[in-house]
């Protein structure tokens, strides 16, 4: 695997999406919090994936609104929409569309979140402008991309052990998305105004180091791990362990991430 195709890595992810924790969920819920839909607005997911911006979005904005959830993965959109008819969710849809790409009319939308995607993409700046495009003026959008990815245990020691086994499975498994994004930076460039930026750190618990270690097969590490060979991926599980087990206290696996905010408005509204 010389590429990481992200839709076809996300389609395997899809069925079991981010057990355990919630720790999307969490996240997107707070997204959708800074970018403060309101009732009876028009709201934009893009890389809806399993619903962690689109349903608690859809709660905001009641049943005068709608909130249409897009993702490239045919896997996501699926589950997704599943997941919407099994909830009876009737104020929001599933679609599969690319972000850097967006096949809706320009001014459509009053809200466009993007949770945790960008920072995956080719082309990052093109997916911004697309959301510029999306949005009415004086319309509102909120991105998050990780600054340190959910980790359990000794931060560093886990990140040396990723470091270590990727360079020994060659340069292909070393490629790494671009974590800790200017993605205030980016929403500016794009052409939005007002840009507010927030970091925040969570913490999750796991029930132990077997619910960590499957947590990470429904995420964005299953592209490394598809990229070891099988005796080095076990020899990684093995020592991942060795060194998450002494921090399993009585409440779990504790581990944690920091997340970067970024919420910026199209210029051109009232009073612009």
């Amino acid at each position: 695997m010389t590429t990481t195709t992200w839709d076809s890595v996300y389609d395997r992810c899809a069925a079991g999406y981010d057990p355990h924790v919630g720790h999307f969920a969490v996240l997107g819920y707070r997204l959708v919090d800074l970018v403060d839909p309101l009732p009876g607005e028009r709201v934009l997911d893009v890389a809806a994936g399993r619903g962690a911006c689109l349903f608690p979005a859809a709660e905001r904005v009641g049943p005068a609104g709608a909130v249409h959830g897009v993702d490239l993965s045919e896997g996501m959109v699926a589950q997704l929409a599943a997941d919407i008819a099994g909830r009876g969710t009737a104020n929001a849809t599933a679609a599969r569309m690319d972000a850097q790409a967006l096949t809706v009319a320009e001014g459509s939308y009053d809200r466009v979140l993007c949770a945790f995607a960008l920072f995956l993409m080719p082309d990052p700046g093109s997916a911004a402008r697309g959301f510029l495009r999306a949005l009415r003026p004086g319309g509102r959008c909120g991105v998050s991309v990780p600054v340190e990815q959910l980790m359990p245990g000794d931060r560093a020691a886990m990140s040396d052990l990723f470091r270590s086994v990727a360079l020994r499975a060659g340069p292909a498994a070393a490629r790494r998305p671009d974590f800790d994004m200017n993605a205030g930076g980016l929403l500016a460039e794009a052409g939005f105004t007002g840009v507010r930026v927030v970091e925040e750190e969570s913490a999750f618990v796991f029930a132990d180091t077997a619910a960590w270690w499957e947590w990470t097969w429904t995420t964005g590490f299953r592209a490394f791990y598809e990229r070891l060979p099988a005796d080095l991926l076990e020899e990684f599980r093995e020592r991942a362990f060795a060194l998450l087990e002494p921090a399993v206290t009585r409440e779990g696996l504790r581990a944690t991430a920091r997340t970067r905010f970024a919420v910026g408005t199209r210029p051109g509204g009232p009073g612009m």
